[in-house]
């Protein structure tokens, strides 16, 4: 018996069956995906949307088929969105993207889109199906790693500042001892300006090496009976000297009662003192502070409150990473490294406490409140003495010294001295204006830094005021950016050195302008 062709009906089921197949895979496929995936007719109506879609709109397939956009609760702007670009597809033939929020189901996400054109038998479009991936998770992904980029970026260039500020009066200092001509009482003068700006840069540095440890894990403490009423008045006393300069209004309120915990003296000290440095650095001259001391059932309660700059709510919940610091201008009034509070955080989270921030915005001041546990009795101990800030010290100048580090500003201002310059030293911008009125200096040696205002700022401001506005203005600045120099040279400066300065280079500039003027000063005499 021969085989013979198979009749029309059975090619048929057999195309029918093959369609069914197809179909059921794309379905299974389109239903399990995670994207969003439809198709459009040519009035924008839905005609087909997978599961996550339907899930996204909180909608059934009989309640969200057949409607547009619009009907089905996008925003006005956003359905007409879509149908321009339903309208652009069905035109051109070609896919059209995008990326759009939306607040569906999900919350408010990002979603990218892309939408293609389907075509009949006729090459001509008679649909248009999209798919559309959610990718928030992405995007903050990619947002904070730019964040981190750009903390990294603005710590380097915060390091190589704080770096430079100490070697300057250090520099200052060795040139001078190298003269030979000092007097004893100046020698021994320059040798503690060197000692001391050495132990802030091994400060620094270990700074950067406690950083390094605690982000690889390195950090144990020791599990000791420690008086917290002690370790404050540790703590008070390495933060002394910086509230006093600053001339802050400082206040202590600590609970009658003995409070002792189990803990590492050196790292209770550290979270302390890191907390009292923050706030000084971001108080105003003479604004207030003040650090309390409580227990609450069984925790020992310490806070820190200033009436400083604030700290915005954008940035709140950033405070305590790493490299992290509320929005500084070129004042630098505050210096630091950015890392003290992510120490500090460390150094809680090791002792079993907790640290929190809290600001009611800019401008209204910060409070930091650190819980630590287990609190043990203790013999009470005296408080300790708070000492009133001392006044800051002036002087008649022929050239103008403004550095809010006192140290070099000293220094330069002796080297200048030695060479027969005289001078008078400022450490900030408002107290350097009223003595260029006065004194009407020839030649202004300004840092960029400066509390109050940057010296960018100053120096606009000698050259508007006619006492100062022919004065050579030299710029000596830590800060070294492409930018930096084309910034402050705009702002008036004649010249741009960085610290440490070379102190030959300097004198030139200062030997220039004085030949340049010699001859107007013969010819008014």
């Amino acid at each position: 018996m021969t085989s013979t062709p198979n009749s029309p009906p059975t090619q048929l089921s057999q195309v029918v069956a093959d369609s069914e197949r197809r179909t059921r895979l794309y379905e299974s496929f389109l239903n399990n995906t995670p994207d969003l995936a439809y198709v459009f007719d040519l009035q924008y109506r839905f005609i087909y949307a997978n599961n996550v879609l339907l899930k996204m709109w909180g909608k059934t397939w009989d309640e969200a088929i057949g409607k547009t956009c619009l009907e089905l609760g996008y925003e006005p702007w956003h359905a007409d969105m879509h149908s321009r670009e339903i309208d652009q597809v069905v035109a051109t033939k070609q896919p059209i993207r995008g990326e759009v929020p939306f607040a569906g189901t999900f919350g408010r996400r990002i979603y990218d889109y892309i939408f293609v054109p389907v075509l009949g038998p006729d090459g001509e479009v008679e649909a248009v199906a999209g798919t559309t991936r959610d990718t928030t998770e992405r995007q903050q992904a990619e947002q904070a790693l730019q964040m981190a980029n750009q903390r990294k970026d603005e710590f380097l260039a915060m390091l190589a500042h704080e770096l430079r500020n100490p070697l300057a009066p250090i520099s200052a200092a060795a040139q001078l001892v190298a003269m030979h001509e000092l007097s004893p009482e100046r020698l021994q003068h320059s040798i503690d300006i060197i000692n001391r700006q050495v132990k802030h840069m091994v400060g620094l540095v270990d700074d950067l090496l406690d950083v390094s440890r605690v982000t690889r894990g390195l950090v144990s403490i020791d599990q000791l009976p420690q008086d917290l009423k002690a370790v404050i008045a540790d703590s008070i006393e390495q933060v002394k000297p910086l509230l006093e300069s600053r001339q802050h209004h400082f206040s202590l309120n600590m609970c009658e009662e003995p409070v002792s915990i189990r803990g590492d003296q050196k790292r209770l000290v550290q979270i302390v003192t890191n907390l009292l440095n923050n706030a000084a650095k971001y108080t105003p001259v003479q604004g207030h502070i003040e650090l309390q001391l409580s227990v609450q059932q069984g925790q020992a309660l310490i806070s820190v409150s200033d009436n400083g700059i604030g700290i915005a709510a954008e940035e709140q919940q950033h405070i305590f990473e790493l490299f992290a610091q509320a929005k500084r201008d070129l004042d630098r009034s505050e210096g630091g490294l950015g890392i003290g509070l992510a120490v500090a955080r460390k150094m809680v989270e090791l002792h079993g406490g907790s640290i929190h921030c809290h600001s009611a915005g800019i401008g209204q001041g910060t409070r930091f409140s650190v819980s630590l546990p287990s609190v043990l009795p203790q013999e009470k101990r005296a408080e300790p003495n708070i000492i009133a800030p001392a006044m800051p010290k002036s002087g008649l100048p022929t050239v103008l010294v403004v550095d809010d580090n006192a140290d070099g500003a000293e220094m330069l201002a002796s080297l200048m001295n030695m060479m027969g310059y005289v001078t008078l030293v400022e450490n900030s911008s408002l107290s350097a204006l009223n003595t260029a009125r006065e004194a009407q200096p020839q030649i202004c040696i300004l840092d960029i830094g400066l509390p109050d205002m940057d010296g960018n700022e100053l120096a606009r401001r000698l050259r508007a005021q006619p006492e100062t506005a022919n004065a050579l203005l030299i710029a000596v600045t830590g800060y070294g950016q492409p930018g930096d120099k084309e910034t402050s040279l705009q702002a008036g400066f004649d010249h741009y050195l960085i610290k440490p300065v070379d102190i030959s280079s300097l004198f030139t500039l200062l030997a220039a302008e004085t030949a340049r003027r010699k001859p107007a000063q013969e010819a008014a005499h």
